[in-house]
């Protein structure tokens, strides 16, 4: 029941985010958005923007290193992300970058970086638009008109969106999974301990059918908070369906892992005992040559023990 509901919700939450991104680019050609990791490493990308690198889809570029595969050279990305680092943001950046086929194209990038909680440098995201002398134009023309609100700052905050989740603010499913993979090839290279946390709100169905729509979501929104409180600062936490979460916790052997798990359930128990409220944990260690629907599953497999024991446990599989 819980599979079909997460691949339910998936499905639902990709189509939101395709619609998002025809409204934003609906008066752009040659553009395309893109978010990646502080290593460079493309966790997020639109099927345009494979297309105007002559890639056949997304799914190519997903996982490509920005200063290794697309880059002329290594030297401007690394300029970029000195300017990028200093102001936050920048706006009609001109990059030149290397199609699949080995053919150039300039690119104009309206960028924002991302920092995580402790305001450390997460990533970036941002648009890619190819530059033609029709675009040159078009912006020398918009440079005259007086307080003219660029497209770009719009599209950033649209594209914030995302990969975030509406009610609660954490990331989006898909791009937890993105991350997660990311993070994967990152442990395979450099044997960095990495664990998974699935996260299950005990009786929320009983909760919301009780209290009803407005209640049992403001109670997500809280919860939402009480992750954010008791987990590591470089953690990622995503909502992956109505009440069950996503933590990848970086750098952490297993023994860490159920010691946060356990702390998290019963700060959560304390915080939220006016609501009656617990929560089930599920917890998996990566270990090297897993796959990461194993991974996946065994965070799974984790949340079922716990659930089996009673609920309001946190148990390790593996």
């Amino acid at each position: 029941m819980k599979e079909t509901k997460s691949n339910g919700l998936r499905s639902k939450e990709l189509s939101v985010q395709q619609n998002r991104f025809k409204e934003i680019t609906r008066n752009r050609l040659n553009a395309g958005f893109y978010a990646a990791d502080k290593e460079g490493n493309i966790s997020l990308a639109s099927n345009s923007l494979a297309a105007l690198l002559h890639y056949s889809n997304k799914n190519e570029v997903l996982g490509l290193n920005m200063a290794e595969r697309l880059y002329e050279t290594k030297e401007d990305r690394v300029d970029f992300l000195k300017k990028i680092l200093q102001e936050g943001h920048v706006e009609d950046y001109k990059v030149n970058m290397v199609c699949k086929d080995g053919s150039k194209i300039i690119l104009s990038a309206s960028s924002t970086l991302l920092l995580d909680e402790n305001g450390e440098p997460l990533g970036v995201e941002g648009i890619l638009e190819e530059v033609t002398e029709d675009k040159v134009k078009e912006k020398s023309k918009e440079r005259k008109v007086p307080d003219m609100i660029p497209i770009e700052e719009n599209a950033a905050k649209s594209f914030n969106s995302l990969i975030r989740d509406p009610l609660t603010d954490l990331y989006s499913y898909q791009y937890f999974m993105t991350a997660m993979l990311s993070e994967i090839r990152r442990v395979e290279r450099i044997f960095h301990p990495t664990c998974l946390m699935m996260i299950d709100i005990d009786n929320f169905s009983k909760y919301d059918q009780i209290n009803g729509r407005e209640k049992s979501d403001n109670l997500l929104k809280k919860f939402a908070g009480l992750l954010k409180e008791n987990m590591p600062m470089t953690d990622i936490i995503c909502r992956q369906a109505q009440d069950q979460f996503l933590v990848l916790l970086t750098e952490t052997k297993r023994d860490e892992a159920l010691a946060v798990a356990k702390s998290c359930k019963d700060a959560i128990k304390i915080a939220l005992k006016d609501e009656n409220i617990t929560c089930s944990i599920g917890i998996s260690r990566f270990i090297i040559g897993m796959t990461g629907q194993e991974f996946f599953l065994q965070a799974n497999l984790g949340l079922y023990m716990a659930k089996e024991s009673g609920k309001s446990e946190a148990c390790l599989y593996g």
